[in-house]
């Protein structure tokens, strides 16, 4: 009897620290998406403060030795580790700590893969943890950009942001949503209505040639290549042709998804009373080429490519053509959202110095014509070849 005496008091003092330790426990889990789960084992009827980082979580007096708060606090997008203190009211304390999930997965972008062109197109920027107020910068790049940018807000408690963007042209439109933690990105195809697009190949003489090329060599790709070469007009000489009127009637007819255009040889005459080539007549040019530019562009529905003029070999056009060139530049830096200048004369004469050959491939290939101004075969096929890579470089052709 004594011995089992001893033995019991034995056990009751190794038990008695024990017990101690375990009046104040804390654990975490983040079993439940979005959200953190504490366990609390403590002392019924004395106040337990839980904090994180200095910053209190909650306050609570414990009516059970065993408390679990559920939702005690919500996943992070700056703090992955995440560790708590629970302190007792006599002093005690102890802490728990569990890692969440980082942000690179949390938002899920949702968009058509196609639609036609000039349709609205819905997007979602869903919130996986279901927990919202996360500011997102939703992106829209159409085919050929610019890209445009606007804030969009998934509202605290919500699941989703709803978005939306006219699809105007046909061709890749490409959509992000980005916050400092995860990029996100879809392609949406706006396909033509009729399944066929159209293009406008136009200017003056220039044009000839590289429109049999663009004709050749889009036609079996379901493109309609239309050609309207008005050869000796130019913008700067409306008794022959007014561009301005012209460009908005084969607008309205024709109605093309892109048009390319190469004009400008003829031209060199007094405008507004400006002679060619100062400050003055490149104003007054772009002044023109710009309502041009914006005509083909059919309120975002076009885009535009506009050819820019090769040196020439001599005489006036010397003069003329580097005029020409920076007039149209002006009038396409407005114009971004419709107008490519596709720089020939970089491809042709780098430096503005006139060539009648260059390398192309592994031979020196005669590009001009003996008149010096207008492209040689070989240099319109190289001409066609450059809008068909630009086409497909942004997205109007696969």
């Amino acid at each position: 009897m004594k011995r089992a005496a001893i033995g019991l008091s034995l056990a009751l003092v190794a038990a008695a620290p024990a017990a101690a330790q375990e009046r104040l426990a804390l654990s975490a889990d983040a079993r439940e998406t979005g959200y953190v789960r504490l366990q609390l084992h403590a002392q019924p009827g004395v106040a337990v403060t839980i904090d994180e980082g200095g910053q209190r979580v909650t306050q609570l007096v414990p009516s059970a030795d065993e408390v679990t708060l559920r939702r005690a606090t919500e996943w992070r997008c700056d703090r992955q580790v995440r560790s708590f203190t629970a302190t007792a009211a006599d002093g005690e304390s102890t802490t728990a700590e569990v890692r969440t999930p980082t942000c690179a997965r949390r938002l899920r972008l949702t968009a058509p893969r196609r639609v036609p062109s000039g349709a609205a197109v819905r997007v979602r920027v869903v919130d996986r943890w279901r927990l919202g107020d996360v500011a997102t910068r939703f992106c829209v790049e159409p085919p050929g950009g610019p890209t445009r940018c606007r804030q969009a807000r998934i509202d605290d408690g919500a699941v989703a942001a709803r978005e939306r963007f006219d699809a105007l042209r046909p061709g890749g439109w490409r959509v992000r949503a980005e916050t400092p933690y995860q990029r996100l990105r879809r392609s949406v195809r706006a396909d033509h209505p009729g399944g066929r697009l159209t293009l406008l190949a136009t200017g003056d003489s220039m044009i000839q040639i590289i429109d049999s090329y663009l004709k050749l060599r889009l036609g079996p790709r379901g493109v309609g290549v239309r050609s309207d070469a008005r050869i000796s007009t130019g913008i700067s000489k409306p008794s022959l042709l007014d561009w301005q009127t012209h460009a908005r009637r084969q607008a309205t007819r024709i109605r093309p998804d892109v048009t390319v255009m190469f004009l400008g040889a003829n031209d060199g005459f007094p405008m507004a009373g400006q002679a060619c080539c100062g400050p003055g007549w490149i104003d007054e040019y772009a002044r023109r080429a710009r309502r041009m530019m914006s005509a083909y562009g059919r309120g975002g529905r076009g885009r535009v490519y506009w050819l820019l003029l090769p040196a020439p070999r001599g005489g006036f056009f010397r003069e003329v053509f580097p005029a020409v060139n920076a007039a149209l530049r002006k009038a396409a830096a407005s114009a971004r959202r419709d107008v490519r200048l596709i720089e020939l004369d970089k491809v042709f004469t780098p430096g503005g110095r006139y060539r009648a050959t260059m390398r192309i491939g592994h031979r020196n290939v005669r590009v001009r014509q003996g008149d010096g101004v207008h492209l040689s075969t070989a240099g319109a096929s190289l001409a066609a070849s450059i809008v068909i890579h630009t086409l497909r470089a942004e997205r109007i052709l696969r």
